[in-house]
């Protein structure tokens, strides 16, 4: 659209439902620095209100109409869905337009928000045995650039710092049309489906998009390793990442397949040596993308390996 939004449409009619989903160029590493969390703390505020919503109507609209929604915030985007049955399609695209045109954020609901956004880092990953390992952790130590390694979930002094004019400013940095990519896919006329996204989003002024940061590495030349003490654990728990190489090169879908062989489901060279040959653990788990898969973040990436063992297996007969 003349704003930069940029639309994609699927048409799939093999059942009367169809599926809006926005997807926002911001996500855990592109958030400014000093703002750590920000970005998962949009994915709570963008239901607490918008110019022509009231605080959480947006879910209730979807429910009463027979529909799911859900939002999450990923590496390098945030992003937010409805699946609701075919009539529903313009309710969907003029509520997501309303809450892209505009937030109705209060400092009440910014502190509530904020409380809920903390506590879940509590549950998910201070007050719970491994919370932050491998996902947080390795990424902490295995990058320098602090895109790449800082703790997208946010450290609670950044999250307190926020006031109201934080949150305006980043809604209006990253939560522009030309920020953003809306897909629809479902049971949907073309031409329809164009001339209804033109009315609803058409008129929601336009700003240029963030400059992006800077992700790149240096390159690491040596091995490097570290151990990190959780009070909560009561077996140790061993992890091994490697740097992928960029995502445009042949190397990178090459290292896909090494995941595919090395790491990928119980059939896979590590699980059989390491759970049913040598028995030091009953599980492991493996990826290219902590919070995804290899082809929904940009790289740098860890191709990373982690197993939780038993205590009499030591780190270095499972390395060997």
């Amino acid at each position: 659209l003349p704003n930069g939004l940029r639309v994609v449409v699927s048409p799939d009619p093999i059942a009367p439902i169809v599926a809006v989903a926005v997807y926002y160029e911001v996500g855990f590493r592109l958030e400014p620095r000093g703002r750590t969390g920000f970005a998962h703390l949009f994915e709570h505020l963008m239901f607490q209100g918008s110019e022509q919503l009231g605080k959480m109507e947006f879910i209730r609209l979807v429910q009463q109409n027979g529909g799911v929604l859900n939002g999450s915030t990923r590496t390098d985007f945030t992003n937010y869905f409805e699946v609701l049955p075919k009539p529903a399609l313009e309710l969907a695209l003029w509520m997501e337009a309303d809450r892209m045109r505009g937030l109705r954020i209060t400092q009440d609901e910014l502190d509530n928000q904020r409380d809920v956004v903390k506590n879940e880092v509590r549950v998910n990953v201070l007050n719970r045995p491994y919370g932050g390992f491998p996902w947080i952790d390795m990424n902490e130590r295995a990058f320098s650039n602090w895109h790449n390694a800082h703790n997208g979930y946010g450290e609670f002094e950044d999250l307190d710092a926020a006031n109201l004019d934080d949150v305006r400013q980043f809604f209006s940095d990253y939560y522009a049309p030309s920020n953003a990519v809306l897909a629809i896919v479902g049971d949907i006329d073309i031409e329809e489906t164009f001339a209804l996204v033109e009315q609803h989003f058409g008129s929601i002024e336009g700003s240029p998009p963030p400059i992006p940061p800077d992700l790149s590495e240096p390159r690491q030349e040596g091995e490097q390793t570290f151990t990190k003490t959780d009070v909560l654990a009561t077996r140790p728990a061993l992890a091994f990442a490697y740097h992928t190489p960029p995502r445009e090169s042949p190397q990178f879908l090459a290292m896909g397949v090494l995941h595919q062989l090395l790491g990928s489901g119980d059939d896979s060279l590590l699980h059989r040596e390491l759970v049913h040959r040598r028995g030091y653990t009953g599980e492991i788990s493996a990826g290219m993308n902590f919070l995804g898969h290899m082809y929904n973040a940009r790289t740098p990436l860890l191709w990373t390996c982690s197993l939780i063992h038993d205590a009499e297996s030591s780190t270095e007969e499972i390395i060997d």
